[in-house]
């Protein structure tokens, strides 16, 4: 890094800078070049008066970097940013009413326009809102009064054309400043509303990062489990049974186990779509008591292992859905019904119409949820839960029918007691 480098990384702080609101940076930049930049153009102007032997006109521009610049600069660099403005805009005033007074006791004709007009554009680039505005009204009051004192003072002919002349730059100025101030109130509006839905994006991805890689970590383990039981199960089978029933109940379990990694792999394929938006919905025309019938099927070795008894009763339910949908909705509502149920326990399966809507409701016996697992189980993914034998799952079977439920313009309700059950109803 060069000196020049060095010295403009010391004028313009960069990481000090990107701190500061942006208003507050324009500030920052437009103190520090008028600092940076008036103090070489004054001692220029002094050198230019002490040799020409205007002392008087040296004198003030010395007092000039002595009382306003160099102040100006200490409180910018001190990040005082609103103070610095206000006594810089107010020292050039004072400075202006102080030469018109002067010039008035010498009897000399001073045009002061430049002072009141330099006055307006900086309260332009460093003052908020309308007070830049009435700035800018004070100015052009500033400067009739002043054009008014010189032509009574000095007893000269009024110059309507320079006067008006005068007047129409501080109307442009501050039509100008209103209208700047509007457009930039407005595209703040526009850029904070922009970067607080990109803030609330950037958190809703990071949430569902951590669901995902909170959701692939126990899915990896729930997968592992059951296949290390599935590959000592063929092992078994390859030794031989000495009984039949020892073949039975290993095919049973056999069975149930890859009914499971069957479940858990669906369900994670299904909720990858999902996310990715890849899955569309083909309503047929069906009834929702043959998805009781054809789920009861896949569970029907789960159901002896934990000694449930499983009761149906099915009315006419007719809906216009995608069955294939409803199909995974129903699957896995059972799956939870029966990994909830202690032993000894009862669901029931039923279908009817209610109210225009067709309804499938699995009832159980089961542990029950108090509100606030309730609310738990219907709006998060990966939180890990145990069934009555030792059963894990992540909530992600219900995501996905709660999904499939809102994609078929269906409604899912959970009526759950803690020690006495639950009961789900889906409607279409």
């Amino acid at each position: 890094m060069n000196w020049a480098t060095r010295l403009w990384a010391r004028l313009y702080p960069k990481e000090r800078l990107d701190e500061l609101p942006t208003f507050d940076q324009v500030r920052f930049v437009t103190l520090v070049n008028i600092g940076w930049f008036g103090i070489p153009l004054l001692a220029l102007l002094i050198a230019i008066n002490l040799v020409f032997k205007n002392y008087d006109r040296a004198l003030n521009n010395l007092v000039t970097i002595s009382l306003y610049v160099f102040p100006t600069l200490w409180l910018t660099y001190r990040y005082k940013l609103k103070l610095a403005s206000w006594y810089w805009i107010s020292t050039m005033y004072v400075a202006a009413v102080w030469g018109l007074y002067t010039r008035l006791l010498a009897h000399v004709d001073v045009h002061i326009e430049m002072y009141f007009i330099m006055i307006a554009l900086f309260s332009i680039l460093l003052l908020e809102g309308k007070i830049s505005v009435i700035v800018s009204i004070l100015m052009a009051i500033s400067y009739a009064t002043a054009r008014l004192l010189v032509f009574r003072q000095l007893n000269l002919p009024f110059e309507i054309g320079q006067f008006n002349s005068g007047i129409g730059v501080f109307i442009v100025l501050t039509y100008v400043t209103y209208t700047v101030k509007k457009i930039a109130g407005t595209i703040q509006e526009v850029v904070q509303q922009q970067y607080k839905q990109l803030q609330q994006k950037n958190h809703e991805l990071g949430e569902l990062n951590h669901v995902k890689d909170k959701l692939f970590a126990i899915i990896g383990h729930d997968l592992r489990s059951p296949i290390v039981s599935l590959k000592i199960q063929l092992m078994n089978v390859q030794k031989g049974y000495a009984t039949a029933q020892q073949y039975e109940k290993a095919s049973a379990q056999l069975q149930q186990t890859v009914d499971g990694v069957f479940v858990t792999l669906d369900n994670l394929l299904n909720w990858a779509l999902l996310q990715r938006g890849g899955i569309r919905v083909h309503p047929t025309h069906f009834d929702l008591s043959e998805i009781g019938e054809s789920i009861l099927q896949l569970y029907s070795a789960e159901l002896p292992g934990k000694q449930l008894t499983v009761t149906t009763h099915y009315e006419t339910a007719p809906v216009a859905a995608d069955e294939h949908q409803v199909t995974i909705i129903a699957r896995n509502l059972l799956h939870n019904a029966i990994k909830f149920t202690p032993k000894g326990g009862h669901i029931q399966l039923s279908t009817r119409q209610q109210n225009g809507r067709s309804q499938f409701i699995i009832q159980d016996s089961g542990i029950g949820m108090t509100a606030a697992e309730q609310l738990e189980q219907t709006t998060s993914i990966g939180a890990t839960s145990y069934g009555t034998a030792g059963e894990k799952g992540t909530g992600l079977g219900l995501e996905i029918s709660r999904e499939f439920v809102r994609l078929n313009k269906g409604q899912l309700l959970i009526d759950s007691i803690p020690g006495q059950g639950t009961t789900v109803t889906v409607e279409f």
